[in-house]
């Protein structure tokens, strides 16, 4: 494994961006990637009750599919219980080859609930902090900690 300091990562990924979830994570990321410049969009189900949430912060929600079929960048930002079931049919399909997954904790891939192909990256970024934190922090310029 290796490891990377602020110092080893460029300021921008410089790559679309799907957010897949706009819960305290999701939100938080979705909002610092966007104000780092990024191009973000929110993956959500149709009929989310976050729609309206994601736009109010002046994002763009679409449908899960589309927004990994969009970006080379996939953070899946919604609850472990249900990441296995979300990746195998709204995700793994849509993933551009060379794609990196990135998750804000280990628990699907380590217990093998999510199984992506060779091709993909995959990442973890875990605030040791609350979503608001996150966001609040970023806003001051600053950061949480995070694996």
């Amino acid at each position: 494994m290796k490891i990377h300091y602020d110092a080893d990562c460029p300021p921008a990924l410089g790559e679309p961006v799907a957010v897949i979830g706009y819960g305290s994570q999701g939100r938080a990321h979705a909002m610092n990637l966007r104000d780092s410049g990024e191009d973000v969009r929110v993956g959500l189900y149709p009929g989310s009750k976050s729609i309206e949430r994601v736009e109010a912060d002046g994002l763009r929600a679409v449908p899960v599919p589309e927004a990994v079929s969009e970006a080379t960048v996939v953070m899946v930002l919604t609850p472990d219980a249900g990441q296995g079931k979300l990746f195998r049919e709204s995700i793994e399909a849509h993933l551009q080859p060379r794609s990196m997954l990135m998750f804000a904790h280990g628990f699907s891939i380590h217990f093998a609930q999510i199984k992506p192909n060779q091709d993909i990256d995959v990442a973890m970024i875990a605030p040791k902090g609350p979503g608001h934190l996150v966001r609040s922090t970023y806003a001051n310029g600053q950061g949480v900690p995070a694996l």
